[in-house]
């Protein structure tokens, strides 16, 4: 008797649940690319963005952030409801290039721009890397190159900093603890190109949501348009 009440209270359960089951299964599915493709507006305080979705799979992104601009360009997928983002063409990261690297007296630093500053204005900082498991410490270089050693702790590579944008050059080993006098090229490559790979947007009651965690950014991105520029 127990038994039967039990499968009796599920069934009643089941039949109450099933409609908000079959709803659910009905606002997913109807989520397609032809119904994303439009313009959408990710505008909030401080924030100018756009991003374009087409029908054919294409996307165009924009965003300018305080005194970062960032575009992009690419093909857009939607899976499991959710749109990724791939720019395309890859994007080729700016770097440092070591041009020279003379020897400079003992437990001495210093460090050039053969091409000048990388933005101006903005002052030529690096990290000074000690080891694998020990915090890198950031250091503004001196206007006449130098760089200072806090504690005269010889670090073990440096990382020259790309200003406003979030992007990490590759390290330079320091090979000996003689000195180094270091010039250095900048070389900005895809600079300024959001390189996205596969970069997701959840989509919540038609607006896309894209977290930016390397510039600590939430963005928001409302339809404007669903018609035009497909």
């Amino acid at each position: 008797m127990r038994i039967c009440l039990y499968i009796s209270c599920y069934a009643v359960l089941f039949t109450l649940a099933l409609p908000c089951l079959v709803a659910a299964q009905g606002a997913g599915s109807s989520i397609t690319r032809e119904s994303l493709a439009g313009v959408y507006d990710g505008g909030q305080m401080e924030v100018g963005a756009r991003l374009l979705l087409k029908a054919n799979g294409h996307f165009s992104y924009e965003l300018a952030y305080g005194a970062l601009d960032e575009v992009a360009d690419g093909t857009w997928d939607l899976k499991g409801g959710a749109v990724f983002l791939t720019t395309v063409p890859a994007v080729v990261a700016p770097r440092f290039v070591v041009v020279n690297d003379e020897p400079a007296p003992r437990g001495e630093l210093w460090i050039q721009l053969a091409s000048g500053p990388v933005m101006e204005g903005a002052p030529q900082r690096v990290y000074l890397i000690y080891g694998p498991n020990q915090p890198p410490e950031m250091i503004e270089v001196a206007a006449n190159g130098h760089v200072p050693l806090p504690g005269n702790r010889w670090p073990k590579a440096i990382v020259p900093e790309i200003p406003v944008y979030p992007v990490q050059s590759k390290a330079i080993p320091l090979t000996s603890t003689a000195g180094h006098r270091f010039l250095l090229r900048f070389e900005p490559n895809g600079i300024g190109k959001a390189d996205f790979r596969a970069q997701r947007l959840d989509v919540d009651g038609g607006v896309l949501i894209m977290s930016r965690h390397d510039l600590e950014l939430m963005l928001r991105f409302k339809r404007q348009d669903s018609h035009s520029e497909r």
